[in-house]
């Protein structure tokens, strides 16, 4: 689910809605169903009072997984409180049209009015609710989303819009060249440290060790300034430990949204992979609670593609899978969690302590 527009954008024509998709999942889709769910409309013959939120899916490979799918989207929609929506489909016909009749079908049922169905493929579109030729030709109606005022209005906003997916997954993937290497010494020297520190008889507050070097890093963050090797390599080894990764969030609200996505999104890139499935999974739940549902799913991927098993990472993924609306997770209260952390951290030192992985 993606909430991620805070402008005013008016969507007017078909070709708005078509040019405002990208802004609002942050990439172009392609073989996609996209639905579009708006607030109640004061007057029945207008669209409605806001664009609430928009749920992408990829179009099924097996046409025996369409009613699954379109089941998932009426249910997702309803448990949102959705009455309008707006569905469009991004491939050839043969692909599109039977899952758009589906959903359409199952919106239906579920008392969810369908305010158009759109297809669009190579700057076309095509309405499957308009019957007029020539308002809708059955040829399709050129659109060009780069002159469109509404995807301007996106673009002066601030919001971006990738080619596909395969670019916001780059945006995470991990580092190379000469920062690889210089972070891999780092991070070596880091578990040789960490290892001869847990092996010492000597008690260590590793709890507040950790919570006060990611609150550097923001600090620092917020400054526009990056993280060095040797940082990186630490903070990958203290983010081990649930309760310091657990710390980590409850900094949100201290810092902005913004710094706290940037500092993830870096630790995400640079750490060793091996390290990287904590940063991975704060920066999904930054992303949950900001409404950018494409950048949280592709981060709960990376977070699970190091460590399958990694709770925080599965929870947000279920949060994704169940709709779990942006305002739900903005509303926690992390900084109220932060005594109730440090007191457990105080009872259970060992779960401060660096985990660290195999190998290392």
């Amino acid at each position: 689910m993606t909430s991620r527009l805070d402008h005013t954008v008016r969507l007017n024509r078909p070709a708005d809605f078509i040019a405002i998709v990208p802004y609002m999942l942050g990439f172009h889709p392609e073989r996609s169903i996209v639905a579009m769910a708006f607030e109640p409309a004061a007057d029945p013959d207008s669209t409605g009072r806001g664009l609430r939120f928009s749920v992408r899916v990829d179009l099924p490979d097996d046409s025996e997984d369409t009613p699954d799918l379109a089941r998932r989207f009426a249910e997702l929609l309803t448990r949102n409180g959705t009455e309008r929506a707006m569905l469009i489909g991004y491939g050839p016909g043969w692909h599109v049209t039977p899952v758009i009749d589906a959903v359409r079908g199952a919106l239906s049922d579920a008392g969810i009015d369908t305010i158009d169905a759109l297809r669009v493929e190579d700057g076309r579109y095509w309405s499957y609710t308009c019957p007029d030729p020539d308002c809708c030709s059955p040829n399709g109606v050129p659109y060009d989303a780069g002159s469109n005022l509404a995807a301007a209005a996106a673009v002066f906003a601030g919001y971006v819009a990738r080619p596909d997916r395969a670019a916001l997954e780059a945006m995470l993937a991990p580092d190379g060249g000469q920062d690889r290497e210089q972070v891999q010494a780092a991070t070596r020297d880091a578990c040789a440290q960490a290892h001869s520190l847990l092996t010492d008889e000597e008690d260590r507050d590793w709890y507040h060790e950790g919570l006060t070097q990611v609150a550097v890093a923001l600090d620092r963050t917020q400054a526009g300034q990056d993280l060095s090797a040797d940082e990186v390599a630490w903070l990958g080894v203290r983010l081990s430990a649930i309760f310091v990764r657990d710390a980590a969030m409850t900094l949100i609200g201290r810092y902005d949204d913004d710094t706290h996505i940037r500092l993830w999104t870096q630790l995400t890139r640079r750490v060793e992979p091996d390290f990287a499935a904590p940063p991975a999974a704060l920066l999904a739940f930054l992303a949950l609670r900001t409404g950018d549902g494409p950048l949280a799913r592709v981060a709960v991927e990376r977070a699970l593609s190091v460590d399958p098993r990694y709770s925080l990472a599965g929870l947000i993924r279920t949060a994704l899978d169940c709709g779990l609306p942006p305002e739900a997770a903005a509303g926690m209260d992390c900084a109220g969690m932060a005594d109730e952390i440090a007191d457990k951290a105080a009872q259970c030192p060992d779960l401060a302590r660096p985990v660290l992985p195999v190998g290392w």
